[in-house]
């Protein structure tokens, strides 16, 4: 399977608190054939952030046969670094640099002008 999108914080959080939209937008990727990107420091910030109601959401998210986790790897350091010092975060640095890794690659997000730093005015972003 190909990617479909990519799942930031916020999506994650919004997705772990019923949002209709990034439900929508998963279900429309599994129907479409892809798989959805939540990388790891995304859902670690998730889980550090939720409340105890939507930890279940998240368990449910991860076990999700459509939903790909990606990890962190030893030669990301620096550009994570450098993107999460002009993003002011380091899980969001972590999205931005999955949906740049691949081309064109959608972006679910509540922080549509922050990516903006990184990623360019073309780049398709899907607010959350």
């Amino acid at each position: 399977m190909g990617i479909g999108l990519v799942l930031d914080t916020s999506a994650v959080l919004g997705y772990a608190s019923g949002s209709l939209a990034v439900g929508h937008a998963i279900a429309r990727s599994t129907e479409n054939g892809v798989d959805v990107v939540v990388p790891v420091l995304c859902l670690a910030e998730s889980y550090r952030r939720a409340d105890t109601a939507a930890i279940p959401m998240l368990e449910i998210l991860t076990e999700h046969p459509s939903v790909v986790l990606a990890p962190v790897g030893a030669d990301d350091g620096p550009i994570l670094g450098a993107w999460a010092r002009a993003l002011d975060d380091l899980d969001l640095a972590h999205a931005v640099v999955e949906a740049a890794s691949r081309p064109m690659m959608p972006l679910m997000t509540s922080h549509r002008e922050r990516a903006r730093r990184i990623l360019p005015t073309y780049w398709p972003i899907i607010d959350v």
